[in-house]
């Protein structure tokens, strides 16, 4: 049965989505799909469209303005002020009132009035249910216009914008309005017990705040057949992620040369090198390939762009082991995708990674930038094919059970209709 809210008629409950690219990432384009397949009203707004021509079954696509596209106001946006105007006087107001509130940083960079019109008018005319706003950033940019929807507003905390970002040189004005953000929201969901606890030294409200765990889907995400190398084989090992230096691959590749010297063979595959245009991430990946070119690793070590989830799928049942050397993590999607396919995970003890692998059953977990002992973990998965096979099942049977997608369509499909009913 469709999920609706009370009113004049009963109607599907009605979900936006703020600034998130388009097409989203493979674990919101499943949550999003599945909410719409649920009976929710799902529409995103996106200022950052990739390929307008994709689609996602039930889901709705509004296109936002660039940034540094309006430097005046054209007639467009003078017409659909007019129309806000007449049909929403209150509203028009409103809006005028967060477009003079946002911080001096963010009117510089997106604008000043015109710019800031231009992006929040498309946002200001819709009259959605619940707005969910996925990334710190975006919830920074959006936070004058939680007074305009009048409607509850989620923000998602996922990992570093709020762990690493904060902290950065240059980004004082965002963790001042970051704060105010968390603090406004009516829910701060956290993907993980320790983001929880850190949203709460940030400015969140402790009665705002919920955990759920990111899920997968385990008939997707599944183990392939059985291939037992033993010690006659080399060890297939994978990494998945954007190059940013959070993600800590450098050490990655540390790690293999320590295989390699201690008579250990071993390949890597690295995938997540996007084309997409990003100076961070292309300067992290040119400096990533020149690492490998001084360890000597170029007949080892595969660096693949961005695939397709049902690829990163199948390149997992292809592997022996998934290595996580990340700095700081929320609970990152790709060890539960891992656990479901039956592969052991040695990851870094950061944030939340905890919460889903324990030391020595679903893998092994060791300090953030201590590649001997990503190594040494490496090494005895390698000589004990039973373990890395008793690892694997562990890491099935917990993420099929505590960690699939389904749990987490549930359990947000149930706070939504909680604070829309409040």
């Amino acid at each position: 049965m469709p999920l609706a809210i009370r009113g004049t008629r009963r109607r599907p409950l009605h979900l936006l989505e703020v600034d998130l690219r388009w097409p989203p990432e493979s674990f919101l384009r499943w949550k999003l799909e599945g909410l719409a397949a649920r009976g929710l009203r799902v529409t995103v707004a996106s200022r950052s469209i990739l390929d307008p021509g994709a689609q996602l079954r039930g889901v709705e696509l509004v296109a936002l303005p660039q940034r540094g596209t309006a430097r005046k106001l054209t007639p467009a946006v003078h017409r659909d002020a007019l129309a806000l105007l007449l049909r929403a006087p209150g509203r028009f107001v409103r809006l005028l009132r967060a477009v003079r509130r946002a911080s001096s940083p963010y009117r510089r960079r997106y604008g000043g009035t015109p710019g800031l019109l231009s992006l929040y008018l498309p946002l200001a005319r819709m009259r959605p249910d619940v707005v969910h706003i996925e990334w710190n950033h975006a919830a920074a940019l959006y936070l004058p216009l939680y007074a305009v929807w009048g409607c509850p507003v989620v923000l998602s905390c996922h990992g570093s914008e709020l762990s690493a970002d904060p902290h950065l040189p240059g980004y004082e004005s965002y963790a001042e309005v970051l704060r105010q953000a968390l603090g406004a929201a009516r829910v701060v969901h956290c993907v993980s017990e320790s983001l929880r606890a850190l949203a709460l030294e940030r400015g969140a409200a402790e009665a705002s705040l919920r955990v759920i765990y990111q899920g997968v889907d385990a008939t997707v995400f599944a183990p392939g057949p059985p291939h037992p190398r033993g010690k006659e084989g080399p060890l297939k090992v994978i990494s998945v992620g954007w190059p940013r230096w959070i993600k800590g691959f450098e050490w990655a590749l540390q790690v293999l040369r320590l295989l390699l010297d201690d008579g250990v063979p071993a390949q890597l595959e690295l995938l997540g090198f996007t084309s997409e245009p990003d100076p961070g991430r292309e300067a992290e990946g040119e400096r990533l390939r020149h690492t490998v070119a001084d360890l000597g690793l170029q007949e080892h070590v595969r660096l693949r762009g961005a695939v397709s989830s049902a690829e990163v799928a199948r390149r997992l049942r292809d592997s022996d082991v998934l290595l996580l050397p990340s700095l700081d993590e929320g609970l990152p999607t790709v060890v539960l995708e891992a656990m479901a396919s039956a592969l052991p995970v040695v990851a870094t003890d950061c944030g939340g990674v905890s919460e889903a692998v324990r030391d020595r059953r679903e893998g092994f977990l060791v300090k953030p930038r201590d590649a001997a002992a990503m190594a040494g973990a490496m090494a005895a998965l390698w000589r004990d094919p039973a373990l890395r096979e008793r690892m694997g099942r562990a890491g099935r049977r917990l993420a099929s059970t505590h960690f699939t997608l389904q749990r987490q369509l549930e359990e947000l499909t149930a706070l939504y209709a909680e604070v829309a009913r409040g």
